[in-house]
């Protein structure tokens, strides 16, 4: 009888651990969700106000006239070019970009522009993206801004498309993006170095609750 009743014990003892450390884990997983939800939309946040901000680096009627290929000079695109570029090197994002429709698809009006990129090809005005995010069509449909995490071949990023009107009423994407790779690996690395730190001091502090 005593024998079954230590077993009865131990069965116990061992569920009650067992449900003690799954709640340790859990709310570890928890907070780091929670932080998680908190830090991108801090980055939601300020992609919006840079995304606002596109319009501005560029002349008022300029996407009245991003119509085709050619309807910009070389001279123009390279303006805003370096708009573009000197606004995104003072900001904390990898690209900043606006993007047209024509025919059902997307085009590069005004796209910031990598020393490497502007090697390999002259001009990136009307520039084809061929691997547009399925939210983004959806922004310019709805003419509602997305947020959207996607990997292209350009990196992995937290972005945003604003829909934009121009004087004329032209809808147009007012972008940016936020290179998330770096943030996935250390979010990572924080959600193990939490569950490990919970679990440490889970085990320690046993011998007092049981």
């Amino acid at each position: 009888m005593q024998r079954k009743y230590k077993l009865k014990y131990y069965i116990l003892l061992t569920i009650s651990v067992i449900l003690y450390f799954s709640a340790v884990i859990a709310f570890a997983v928890w907070s780091e969700h929670d932080r998680k939800v908190l830090i991108l939309s801090e980055i939601d946040k300020r992609l919006l106000t840079t995304a606002k901000s596109v319009k501005y680096l560029l002349a008022p009627d300029f996407h009245d006239r991003a119509i085709d290929e050619t309807s910009i000079s070389f001279k123009e695109e390279m303006t805003n070019r370096k708009s573009i570029n000197d606004y995104t090197a003072e900001t904390e994002f990898k690209w900043i970009y606006a993007l047209v429709e024509k025919n059902g698809r997307f085009y590069f009006s005004a796209p910031a522009v990598s020393e490497q990129e502007a090697r390999e090809r002259k001009s990136w005005y009307f520039y084809p993206y061929e691997d547009i995010p399925e939210g983004f069509v959806k922004a310019f449909s709805r003419k509602t801004a997305c947020y959207e995490n996607y990997t292209d071949h350009w990196g992995t990023f937290r972005s945003v498309a604003l829909p934009q009107t121009s004087p004329g009423g032209r809808i147009y994407l007012a972008c940016a993006d936020y290179d998330i790779k770096y943030l996935n690996a250390m979010l990572r690395d924080n959600l193990i170095k939490s569950v490990l730190s919970s679990v440490y001091f889970a085990v320690f502090s046993l011998p007092f609750i049981f």
